[in-house]
């Protein structure tokens, strides 16, 4: 015998006592069918033992089961499965909101019934009126029928004073004693849940799950190609940019009606669990794309399982910041990371529905009361202060003030407006979006259901592979590209790399153009993986004159090439490199080649280069590309000398293949010989470099760093009298230019001499 049911009998006043013990027809001992002189006394410990003893006999308490009627077991089975204790009232609100047999289900006056409150005719919402009380209406005579026969007592908070706690009319806690829940569970098999498979397949029939991946697909790809969405200091999209994606994404939406992001939660969600994706980010206040190819290539209910996954373990999604008709003090950011007890509530909610027949349609408003049953605390934990204060701001973990439009929150209406609220924003917001649920007016009363897909996904279950066909792709002669329905957002996002998008909807039509072509090389792209890429999906069936058109424009492209991070090598005789690309071990090595005596190495393998030419006995000379120019004032890079200064002018090249940096930065300041062909610094070059201002010293600390021996002394001389003339020269020039434009008569550089 379990003690706390004990403790229960000790509360339950003495006449009650006997009243059931007469009703069970349990003969006990006389001195408990003595009438007691206060009404209010209660049964001593020797009495309640002794009536525990039959009260709660399992045998007896299963016999009894039998003899209840069908409203009667309803109701105590959904006490059992509350867990033995619940509210009369709330109680009475679930069952007749469900309108379960038995009870008749009326429509509140006033209003109409909309997602489980009443709508006014001003449109504001309202808390569902709790059905009135009627000493002979069917769900009381069932309440006092089992508490005539001892299977339900009243809690020791309701303190019912003389022969009214037999009365299934008032309000207060209605509590099962343990042992006769433990009859119940046993007898009626309580809650024995089918055994989930092992693994399952998503059909998708509806095609909700598959919406709402190209949703996300769209909205990443208007990213993609505009690039240009800013954000203000609280966080959220410009005006302009939620405008132009509200229109791409052909939402319903008036002008003034879309100020700011959260006017639309429906967008934030979407930007916000992109973001927890990791398919965009945001870098100096603009939205940006990440790379989506992988995600998208994923099956249909792995991505749905994702995205899931996200929504419910994650805070990056607040639900208290849309709650309809209700003020929040102070004002949340929606950019706000949920509390841990929202992410615990959003769990709890979930788990009730799940606790929900699959595809069938349930009204919402009897499921908020009956998770009202369930989970009495659910967003406001017992800890944080008592229930009537709990949407004050020192009560709650939140620290913010729920308030009526009205005026204050009473704790019964609160919870249908707050809590309420709350059910009702996760099933219509992310559960509807993400195509896990469904709503539909059923008897004039919003209602919603789920799928045996959405059990599989919220479940967990093990997916088994998809045995859908992939897409088909046709290239036409024209440059058009046409991918035919069922279409796979991985090849679209492939396709947008490369090709212009001209509509998605059905099928899917791309074009090839010479611009298109050119900015994906231009990122990076190159024509054989475009090839690649088409030939995959199209089975090999490209015609020749968009093949040949591609190789061209990226022979257009590639004329001019700036590569950041790139290794080069450069031979003096073509056969070596001949030699290496021959061989496909060392090929590996390298990415392509440039010219006959030039190609591109691979930057992770630049050692097993350099090995490799060491064991052919040459000796490569390495140079790495400055950070800045070189004539700037930052010390030289350590370089071999490179030439032989002349006194001529000329400079002789030690090497067969000089440093090609060191060289560019030669040619700013030489010419080249008519006669060898070398460089030579000459009086005209050496001009020409000062203004470009090029200091003279910076020349002469260059020549003197890279060429053999320095400079010769006579040379050095007539290079300092060609810098020296041509600053005078400049000097006079700018002082004449300042003369002539203010006052030439009296200038005497500019008057003329007189004879």
């Amino acid at each position: 015998m379990d003690q706390n049911d004990l403790e229960l009998l000790q509360t339950v006043p003495l006449y009650h006592l006997q009243a059931v013990l007469k009703a069970r027809q349990i003969a006990a001992a006389p001195h408990v069918f003595s009438a007691p002189s206060d009404l209010s006394a209660t049964a001593s410990t020797p009495v309640v033992l002794e009536v525990a003893h039959y009260l709660l006999d399992a045998t007896s308490l299963g016999d009894l089961l039998q003899e209840l009627n069908e409203l009667e077991i309803l109701l105590l089975r959904e006490l059992v499965s509350c867990g033995g204790r619940a509210n009369s009232r709330d109680l009475a609100l679930y069952f007749h909101s469900s309108g379960l047999p038995g009870v008749e289900k009326k429509d509140e006056p006033g209003g109409s019934e909309l997602m489980g409150v009443a709508v006014m005719a001003d449109g504001v919402l309202q808390p569902p009126h709790y059905p009135t009380a009627h000493p002979h209406g069917p769900f009381e005579l069932a309440v006092r029928h089992l508490l005539l026969l001892g299977l339900v007592f009243w809690g020791r908070q309701t303190h019912f004073v003389g022969r009214d706690y037999s009365s299934g009319m008032h309000d207060g806690v209605l509590i099962v004693p343990q042992t006769l829940v433990n009859v119940v569970r046993r007898r009626w098999r309580f809650e024995q849940a089918a055994p989930l498979p092992a693994s399952a397949q998503i059909a998708d029939e509806d095609g909700r799950l598959q919406a709402f991946q190209r949703t996300l697909y769209f909205y990443w790809s208007f990213v993609a190609a505009h690039r240009n969405l800013s954000l203000v200091n609280n966080g959220l999209l410009s005006r302009t940019s939620l405008r132009q994606i509200a229109d791409f994404m052909a939402l319903p939406f008036e002008q003034d009606q879309l100020r700011l992001e959260t006017d639309h939660p429906q967008l934030l969600f979407i930007r916000l669990l992109l973001m927890q994706l990791g398919l965009l980010s945001i870098k100096r206040g603009m939205l940006v794309p990440e790379p989506a190819e992988a995600f998208f290539s994923l099956p249909v209910a792995e991505r749905a399982r994702r995205c899931y996954r996200v929504y419910v373990d994650t805070t990056f999604w607040n639900e208290l910041i849309t709650l309809s008709d209700i003020n929040i003090r102070p004002a949340p950011d929606p950019l706000l990371p949920a509390h841990e007890e929202i992410v615990h509530a959003r769990h709890q909610v979930i788990e009730r529905v799940l606790c929900e027949e699959p595809t069938e349609w349930h009204d919402l408003a009897a499921f908020i009361a009956r998770v009202k049953l369930h989970v009495p605390y659910l967003l406001f934990p017992r800890r944080y202060g008592l229930r009537a204060e709990r949407y004050s701001q020192g009560s709650n973990p939140y620290g913010w003030d729920f308030r009526l439009r009205r005026g204050w929150l009473t704790h019964r209406e609160g919870w249908h407006m707050v809590e309420g609220g709350f059910i009702r924003t996760l099933l219509a917001g992310p559960l509807q979006w993400m195509g896990l649920l469904q709503f539909a007016s059923e008897k004039g009363a919003p209602a919603f259901a789920f799928s045996a897909d959405a059990v599989v996904i919220m479940h967990d279950i093990p997916l088994s592979p998809p045995a859908l066909p992939a897409s088909r792709l046709i290239v036409q002669p024209n440059f058009d590209v046409l991918v035919l329905a069922p279409v796979s957002e991985g090849l679209l996002v492939q396709l947008d790399r490369f090709a212009e998008r001209i509509s998605l909807e059905h099928i899917a039509q791309y074009h090839l153009s010479k611009s298109s072509i050119m900015r994906a090389i231009q990122r990076g792209e190159r024509a054989e993986t475009i090839l690649v890429v088409l030939e995959s999906a199209a089975e090999g069936n490209i015609p020749q004159n968009v093949r040949y058109s591609l190789e061209e424009w990226e022979r257009q492209v590639r004329r001019i090439e700036i590569w950041p991070q790139a290794t080069l090598i450069e031979v003096e005789d073509s056969a070596v490199l001949d030699r290496f690309f021959a061989d496909p071990a060392h090929r590996a090595l390298f990415q392509r080649r440039l010219t006959p005596l030039l190609a591109e190495v691979v930057p992770e393998q630049l050692l097993a280069v350099q090995q490799l030419l060491w064991e052919d006995d040459y000796l490569p000379a390495f140079s790495a590309a400055p950070e800045q120019g070189l004539l700037e004032t930052v010390p030289l890079p350590l370089h071999d000398p490179q030439w032989t200064l002349h006194e001529d002018g000329r400079l002789e090249p030690i090497y067969a293949v000089l440093d090609f940096y060191v060289l560019a930065e030669f040619v700013r300041f030489c010419e080249e010989d008519e006669t060898t062909g070398w460089l030579r610094v000459t009086s005209q070059s050496l001009q020409r470099a000062l203004e470009e201002n090029i200091t003279l010293e910076h020349i002469l600390r260059f020549l003197q760093h890279y060429c053999r021996e320095g400079i010769p002394g006579s040379l050095l001389i007539r290079l300092k009298l060609w810098g020296e003339a041509t600053r005078i020269h400049n000097r006079s020039m700018l002082s004449m230019r300042l003369c002539c434009g203010f006052r030439p008569m009296f200038c005497r550089i500019c008057r003329p001499t007189r004879r």
